[in-house]
């Protein structure tokens, strides 16, 4: 089982089935994502913690599909929902929203990204959560 896939199994076990059945890191993330933005909006911040937690190994993992795919597929989606932006800041640091700032330009204007760089300016001084 490719390192990947068996990273993604143990992040989110409950998509055991999905995860084996992807047949790339790409289409894995198209079901990762979908899953993340039920996860914010039904307030399950846990399950949305572990799939970020995924998402950081995919973007430092020493292959390019993946990196690619995590990118394309999740990072670049982050701000497309509203309510998903609202909770960004107890899933992210500062230092990431910067970091994938141009990443997540290709679906948000410069607009939305501000708004997000605002609600991490003003967020209360609660330190992120870590899984």
């Amino acid at each position: 089982m490719s390192t990947w896939r068996r990273k993604a199994i143990e992040a989110v076990p409950e998509l055991r089935d999905r995860i084996e059945q992807s047949w790339s890191p790409m289409a894995a993330w198209i079901e990762l994502r979908s899953l993340f933005e039920q996860a914010m909006k039904n307030g399950d911040i846990q399950r949305a913690r572990r799939i970020m937690d995924y998402a950081r190994y995919c973007l430092a993992a020493p292959n390019a599909d993946v990196n690619t795919a995590v990118a394309v597929g999740f990072i670049e989606h982050l701000a497309d929902d509203e309510a998903t932006r609202a909770r960004l800041p107890e899933l992210i640091s500062v230092r990431e929203l910067n970091d994938w700032r141009e990443i997540m330009s290709y679906h948000a204007d410069d607009q939305v990204l501000e708004s997000l760089n605002t609600a991490f300016r003003s967020k209360t001084a609660r330190p992120r959560k870590s899984s």
